[in-house]
């Protein structure tokens, strides 16, 4: 049975979803819908309100992480590592991913030049951490592809836009390890099928129309 996504054009977190389904080669359709102003019927199954929904037949799943679980457990090859340990340690790390695209929501949502910037340099602590945590390369577990990595991608796709605003998120020198992780996660051929093709302007003009800070360094 074929699943279904719900999604508006510019979520980082269905993006997640999509790609755990393109790097498993499952073929699935998507719908978008105006979360602003949502049809009834998602009213209906959406318990939250939120995108993503998966529909699975007539069944409901939502929440991005539940759903991306889901899809590795039910289809191969397997994102997550089988040593119960390192995929415990592999979830704390994919929230605190949820934790930095928070950072980065509140930061073009920052008001004036001190909020902004200490939104900032929270994102780039949680950074420097990261880039301690980052001891296997290419990916967060070395050679293959896990649902870490996966979580991460919308957040350094984001990142790069940003960075053509406000240069420095992620400094070569200081954050190394990170700037090689995300070059690399974002050379994935899955990368620019996981979003509609104009997402990069539906960021910018989304980051415009915050009216935050980061937008006064748009002009």
């Amino acid at each position: 049975m074929k699943p279904k996504l719900i999604s508006f054009k510019h979520c980082p977190f269905v993006q997640k979803a999509v790609l755990a389904l393109l790097s498993k080669n499952i073929d699935f359709d998507v719908e978008y819908i105006d979360v602003e102003n949502p049809p009834e019927w998602f009213s209906k199954i959406s318990p939250l309100g939120k995108v993503p929904v998966l529909l699975i037949g007539d069944e409901v799943l939502f929440e991005s992480s539940v759903i991306v679980e889901y899809l590795d457990e039910v289809h191969a090859p397997a994102l997550h590592p089988s040593d119960p340990l390192t995929k415990a340690r592999n979830r704390a790390w994919i929230e605190f991913g949820n934790d930095c695209m928070m950072n980065m929501f509140n930061l073009i949502m920052a008001g004036d030049e001190a909020a902004y910037n200490e939104q900032r340099e929270g994102l780039m602590g949680k950074l420097d951490r990261l880039n301690e945590a980052l001891v296997n390369a290419p990916y967060f577990n070395g050679a293959d592809l896990s649902l870490v990595d996966i979580s991460f991608i919308p957040l350094f796709q984001r990142l790069s836009y940003l960075d053509e605003i406000a240069p420095g998120f992620i400094d070569p020198q200081r954050h190394a390890r990170v700037k090689a992780w995300g070059d690399a996660l974002l050379a994935l051929d899955i990368v620019p099928r996981s979003t509609v093709p104009e997402i990069k302007d539906l960021y910018m003009n989304l980051t415009r129309r915050r009216n935050g800070f980061i937008a006064s360094l748009m002009d």
